[in-house]
Order: structure tokens, then sequence, then C-alpha cells
């Protein structure tokens, strides 16, 4: 096994789960893969429709007033109509938000993937076809329309009063289920002039991009006008191929500062090479609440008139654990660092609180961000 995924599996083994980046020296990569050209973004759709043909999983109409109304504006724009729609109560029907991403420069008559998710209070979309429903960017215009069966990867299930559900069943997917109608405009160079937006901010980056751009084109072709924007000059050059080899240029990129990526949710810690440990003193102990209730009965005296009533009897006890404390010594390495912290034997939320409390101290090198 390799040493750093023997790594990773021995961190997976302890309370809190520390997540260690391989490495974070200088990487080599090209300009392509660390920016985006401006006014060429990714552009999002969203939608309203109805999913049909569910196996009894669909919205409630009776509480789900817009679903029933949707279904009668559907009717009705074929000719149906309907007088008395008080006893309409289909349940295989669900009413849905539908969410596209369209690449850049796609054109009218190719296909994107789209997400549809419930909107009402049905329980699974497992099984049901969206019916047609357009797709409108930002500004109200239809751009797409998407159609077909859904693709839902849950299930739910209930009986008795007992539910039970893996993954979630009210969010589905349609591969290549809406057709482009129309084609979003973008548009990357300006008389011969575009721009390079960084997708993480840096003076050290977008000044490497800068330098690595005009040793190969000429000392004006690039100038770092930011640390998220680089601008671009063509200087008479065809713009799309200027445009393909300036992205295809091989760059190193500069090393990451040491960081700390904590999700306080999940208890999940993440760290990259950077982060060293320095000589350090933890106590960890442990308080243990315990509440016990127990319902008894209390029943009136023979003949006295009164009533029978319940009574909750609680006993509250509380444990506190032998704090341990434990020496952290100087770490200069990830695993170094990821072995003293292990030592601890700290719950997610303790391990969390405890790097905290290091970083307060001087005692980790690294910043720390919580998601």
């Amino acid at each position: 096994m390799k040493p750093h995924i023997l790594l990773i599996a021995r961190l997976l083994a302890i309370g809190g789960l520390i997540l260690v980046a391989p490495t974070a020296s200088a990487d080599s990569t090209t300009i392509g893969q660390l920016v985006t050209v401006a006014g060429a973004p990714t552009n999002q759709l969203y939608g309203y429709g109805l999913v049909v043909g569910l196996a009894g999983t669909g919205d409630q109409t009776t509480q789900v007033p817009y679903t029933q109304q949707t279904i009668l504006n559907m009717l009705r724009n074929m000719g149906i109509s309907l007088t008395n729609v008080t006893s309409m109560q289909p349940n295989d029907v669900a009413s849905v938000m539908v969410t596209a991403e369209v690449p850049a420069f796609a054109h009218a008559g190719q296909r994107v993937d789209v997400t549809i998710s419930a909107i009402g209070n049905a329980s699974s979309l497992a099984g049901g076809v969206l019916l047609p429903t357009p797709l409108r960017g930002g500004n109200g215009q239809v751009y797409a329309q998407a159609q077909g069966p859904l693709l839902v990867s849950g299930f739910a299930s209930s009986a008795g009063g007992n539910t039970t559900s893996v993954n979630v069943p009210t969010v589905g997917n349609l591969p290549g289920g809406a057709i482009l109608s129309a084609t979003i405009p973008a548009s990357y160079d300006v008389n011969g002039n575009s721009a390079l937006l960084l997708n993480t901010p840096s003076f050290e980056t977008a000044q490497r991009i800068s330098d690595v751009i005009n040793a190969a084109y000429g000392g004006s072709t690039a100038s770092a006008a930011s640390p998220g924007e680089v601008d671009l000059s063509a200087n008479g050059q065809d713009p799309m191929r200027f445009m393909s080899n300036i992205l295809s240029l091989p760059i190193t990129t500069p090393q990451q500062p040491p960081t700390i990526i904590v999700d306080a949710q999940s208890g999940t810690i993440v760290m990259n090479a950077g982060v060293t440990l320095g000589p350090a003193v933890v106590s960890h102990g442990d308080l243990t609440v315990n509440i016990q209730t127990q319902n008894a009965v209390s029943q009136p005296g023979p003949f006295s008139n009164g009533t029978t009533v319940g009574v909750q009897n609680s006993v509250v006890s509380a444990k506190q654990g032998k704090a341990q404390v434990i020496n952290l010594p100087r770490a200069a390495t990830l695993q170094d660092v990821a072995a003293a912290l292990n030592a601890v034997g700290a719950t997610p939320s303790d391990l969390i609180a405890i790097i905290e409390a290091l970083k307060q101290a001087g005692a980790i090198n690294g910043n720390i961000k919580v998601i």
C-alpha cells in the first residue's frame, strides 16, 4: 500500500476524521486549469414543471394547491375543461423545480443535463416522467426545454407509521434531458483584448501567469490587473488560436499556505502538508449527564372519589471523567501532526475544539477555515 494511502487508512480509525492532503509542494499545471475566460461563464437555467406517473408518492393536492392548479392549466391548454375539481386528488403527480448548468459557448440543439427537485410534499420521484418544461435564464428568456424519465438513486417506503429511506428520493437527474433552443451569448475577445479570471485570486499567481505569458509572447501581451484578473492583448493574432495556446501554457503554481479545513457538521478535518505543530500540553476530559424518566400511576384511596393520574419520576446524574493531560511534541511533518492529534483520542467535536485552542495558543501553524 502506498505511504499516503496507509496514512489516511490509519486516520480513518480514530474518533475524529482527519484527512491529509498528500503534498503541498509546487505543482506543474496549465494556465487553463487556474483561470476562467472572462465573458464566457457557465449559465444557470431554471423552470417549473410536473412529474407524472408516480406510484402513489406524488403531492397531496389538497395540501399543495399549486399542483392542482398546474394540472388544471395544462388540461385547459389541451382543450379539456373540468367543472368540478373538488374531488380531484391525484397522487401520481408532483410539482418540481428543474435546474441546469449550460457550459459556455453551447449552441442551440445541444443537450445538457438537468436536476429535478420536488417542491411539494411528494415522498419520492422514482419512476416518474418529467413533462415538457421550458427553462429560463436570469433575464426571463427561454433557452431550453427539458423532458423525459427521471433517474432517482434513492427510495422511501413506509408501513404502519414507520418510514425508511435511502439517499434522497425527492431529487432526480435527467442526463441530456434538456435541448437548447437558443444560443446563450458569450464573447471572450473584444478588438483583440480579453481577460483571464483566476479561480482562486492571488497576487503571486496572477503575476506568475502574466510572466509566463509574456515570456512566451512578448512583454506587452499580458498584465496582472488585480489578484483575480490578467488582461491579454492578442496583438493581431487569431483570437481562437491565441487563446488556445495561452490556456495550454505550462505553469508552476506557488506552494499552498498551511491550511486546516474544518467541517463542524460532519466532524471532518482536512490539512495540507504545510501544517506543523509546536510543543503543547492538552488536557482532555469528559462530562456525561444522564437523565432517566420513569412513568408511574398514582391511584386514589378507596372511596375517596379521587382520579387516577400519571406521574413522571426523573433521576438526573452527572459523571465527570478523569482529565487526560497529553504532551504534544513538536511535529515538523504532516504525518507527525496526525499522529500527535490521534494520541489525544478525542471525539470529532472535541478534536475540532482542541485544534482551535492550539491555534489560539500559537502551537499549530495553519489557517483554520470553517465550512
